[in-house]
This record gives structure tokens, C-alpha cells and sequence, in this order.
């Protein structure tokens, strides 16, 4: 059977499937890596104590820490088989394939996972559920397919008003796959540990995955992207002195602009955080060159300027295919271009930009 619920507008995780009850296994075979699997990767970062294994044949046997330089002794196992001796209640389809539909051999895994008393966990357009087959099999042994990408279907267009009861600082990227998402945690964790009342707004399959909350933004109607980012942004700013927008896609990708533009347009977030990857210097998969970072910025600035400038007050590099030394050259010179602070929030902390936004808000009130 396939379940999730709505609580508002906003889709939340099936009670057996939140964060804290899970013991994940992730099936990335062939593809365990941050670009290909980033659904995967992501889960071990931010909720290492609930994989308990990855499936990838091609890195087998080895450990995540080995494949991804963090994560630990979370073993890389070649096949389902393997995985199950490490007692998990769940399996996640970690890769995040171009077009969102299942990857070769998936399809078998889920049904063996199924049949092992698994619940499914996928992120796929491809709705599990909806497949007479699998959701048979879900119900003759007891478990819950969820599908992610699942959205409300009460949606409506954007208002236009924003939201005025807290700021919001979203995300934003030169390309796909920049570090939207992991800026967006990272940040939201070091605001809270800064005392700041904060709240992080998933708008993708695996920012929901990791919180069990949110609206994966490019499952919505195109009319309604604005009202569906609105929504969830009003939602997640009760109460609070600011919420981290989970920014997606590119204002530079041709595939992917549209919810780029809807979230911008239905949020009027109050600022922006850039994310960067320095050695990417084309859209990945496309030829379109990323223009140096102060035109960047200029684009990202004047997005909607018939409706509102908005700034950006920081800039987040992804500087993970880098040495420390080459990191921190590129964060130099971005600062020197840019004038604005600058650090990698992953790899060195997020003092810098917590600080940023700290005074962004500051200046705000």
C-alpha cells in the first residue's frame, strides 16, 4: 500500500517511516557517489545512525567512509541479500537518475525488499505505489510504500504578498547537484546552535526524506509552484525568526529554470545564499557556461526584479572534489570578487555564513 499524509498543505511521512524509526538500507548499485546517488549520500550525512547499508556492487566490499571520505563503517554490500544481514526495516532508492524514473535492475530489488518485509522508500516521478504489482505485494506482507514526490492536491497560485511573519533566506545554485539542499541543513543547524529560532523548509525528495516534511516542489503543477512554495514557507515560519528555503534547479538550466522561477516568484524570499561548485564550469550534462560569480550574482538579484530585488549575502562553495589548500584559494578569491562572505559550510564550518545571515537579520528588523 502506498501512504503518506497532510497535515495543512504540507506532506509529512508516514508515522513508521519518520526519522528516528528507521533502520535504511540504500540501494545505489553502480552510482555511490555525490552526484549520481545524491539522495543516498545525503541520508548518510544528515542521518548516519539510520543506514544501516548501501548496495552497490561496483564499490562492494568497502565502507561508506572509504567511498565518500565521511559516514564511517557503514558497509557497501553488493546486493540485497547481504544488506538484510544487517537487520533494516526499509529500502531507499538512493540515486537521483535524470528524469526521475527507476533504474535498471530497481525494479526486482524492490519486490525481493518487499517480499524480505521492507518498507519502500523512493523519490522516483515513477510512483511506486500506483504500480498493481508492487502495491499488491506491499499489502500481502505488511509494508508501506512511500512515495516522496507525492504532492497535495489542494494546491493554489502564489499570492504575491510573500511571507511577512518571519524572514526567509533561500537557497540558490549556479547549476543542479550545487549544495542547495546540504547548505540549507548545514546552515539551519548552525543558526539553531547559535540560539537563532530557526526552520529548514524541504522542497525535494531528499530534504524531505531527511525531516519527514515538506512538498517536493518539482512534482507540482506549473501554475501552482509559487502557491505550493508560499504555503510551505508560511507553514514552516510560524513562530519563527527565520526559515532556510531549500532553493532547486538553476536560474542557468535550461531543464530546470521554470521551478527555479516558480519558487522565487511564489517565496519573495527576503535574500539569497549562492551555492557554488568552483570546478564545475559548465551546466552539468549541457554546454552552458557559469558566469564568473559577480554576474552570478547580478542574475540571481534582478530574477524578479519587476516584483522585488532581492539580495544575496553570502555565498556557499561545494569544494568537495578539492584539496584543503585549493579550497580555501577558491574562498579567498571569491571573496575578493565578490566583496560578500564566503566558506564551504561543509568542509570548514558555518561560522561565516551563519554570521552573515545573523546580520542579514539584524539590518531587517
Amino acid at each position: 500500500m502506498s501512504e503518506f499524509e497532510t497535515r495543512g498543505t504540507v506532506m509529512t511521512a508516514p508515522p513508521a517511516l519518520m526519522p528516528g524509526s528507521r533502520r535504511m538500507v540504500i540501494y545505489a548499485d553502480g552510482a555511490f557517489s555525490p552526484l549520481d546517488a545524491k539522495t543516498g549520500v545525503c541520508l548518510v550525512r544528515f542521518v548516519p545512525d539510520e543506514v544501516v547499508a548501501v548496495i552497490d556492487s561496483t564499490r562492494a566490499p568497502s565502507t561508506v567512509e572509504e567511498a565518500l571520505g565521511f559516514g564511517g563503517a557503514i558497509p557497501i554490500v553488493p546486493s540485497l541479500e547481504k544488506a538484510l544481514r544487517f537487520r533494516p526495516n526499509s529500502l531507499v532508492i538512493g540515486m537521483a537518475p535524470k528524469g526521475g524514473m527507476l533504474p535498471g535492475g530497481a525494479y526486482d530489488v524492490i519486490k525481493r525488499s518487499i517480499e524480505n518485509g521492507l518498507h519502500i522508500i523512493s523519490g522516483m516521478h515513477q510512483f511506486l505505489g500506483d504500480d498493481s504489482i508492487l502495491s499488491s505485494m506491499a499489502r500481502d506482507n505488511g509494508v508501506l510504500i512511500w512515495d516522496v514526490r507525492k504532492v497535495p492536491r489542494d494546491l493554489g497560485v502564489s499570492s504575491g504578498m510573500g511571507c511577512s511573519s518571519c524572514s526567509v533566506v533561500m537557497t540558490v545554485g549556479s547549476d543542479c547537484n550545487s549544495g542547495k539542499m546540504t547548505a540549507a541543513l548545514e546552515i539551519f543547524s548552525g543558526l539553531v546552535a547559535a540560539g537563532i529560532d530557526a526552520s529548514f523548509a524541504a522542497t525535494g525528495q531528499t530534504g524531505i526524506m531527511i525531516t519527514g516534511r515538506g512538498i517536493c516542489i518539482d512534482r507540482v503543477v506549473s501554475d501552482f509552484i509559487g502557491g505550493a512554495t508560499e504555503t510551505l514557507v508560511r507553514e514552516s515560519c510560524r513562530g519563527k525568526d527565520v526559515v532556510l528555503l531549500e532553493g532547486q534547479g538553476s536560474i542557468l538550466h535550461p531543464g530546470y529554470i521554470g521551478v527555479t522561477m516558480g519558487m522565487i516568484g511564489g517565496a519573495l524570499p527576503h535574500a539569497f545564499i549562492l551555492c557554488h561548485q568552483p570546478t564545475r564550469k559548465v551546466i552539468r550534462k549541457f554546454t552552458i557556461k557559469i558566469p564568473p560569480l559577480d554576474r552570478l550574482i547580478e542574475l540571481y538579484e534582478n530574477a524578479i526584479a519587476g516584483i522585488k530585488g532581492i539580495p544575496v549575502i553570502a555565498i556557499a562553495l561545494n569544494t568537495f572534489d578539492m584539496n584543503d589548500g585549493d579550497a580555501l584559494k577558491e574562498i579567498e578569491s571569491a571573496r575578493a570578487t565578490t566583496g560578500l562572505p564566503v566558506d564551504d559550510p561543509v568542509r570548514f564550518g558555518t561560522d561565516v555564513i551563519v554570521g552573515a545571515v545573523k546580520d542579514f537579520l539584524g539590518r531587517s528588523e
